[in-house]
């Protein structure tokens, strides 16, 4: 069973990875509006958890998951390789089956 939850935003604790090929993730930043409360999204799957930035990417993230054949990670004009793998070839080759699919999207 997956574990869904938010916790507000703070640029000390999350760090975006989805938006960014940076290895590391860059700092989520925070509201700019004392008003307006910023969120971080997180569920957790088959032990890995995933921390969004904001609802876009859950939905890039479950549009990726409903895909049966994944497109290749290979991006032209790339030299570095190491720094610029998107977020998805960094996953736990175990997240990719089809029965973790099913618990992302309940």
């Amino acid at each position: 069973m997956s574990k869904f939850w938010r916790e507000e935003a703070d640029p000390k604790k999350h760090l975006d990875f989805i938006s960014t090929h940076n290895q590391c993730g860059i700092p989520i930043e925070a509201s700019k509006d004392n008003l307006i409360k910023k969120w971080v999204y997180f569920a957790e799957v088959n032990n890995f958890v995933f921390q969004f930035a904001n609802l876009a990417q859950i939905k890039e993230c479950i549009a990726y998951f409903s895909k049966k054949t994944h497109p290749s990670t290979r991006t032209e004009n790339i030299t570095l390789e190491h720094y610029w793998h998107p977020w998805y070839s960094k996953l736990p080759k175990s997240l990719n089956n089809a029965k973790n699919v099913s618990r992302i999207h309940a």
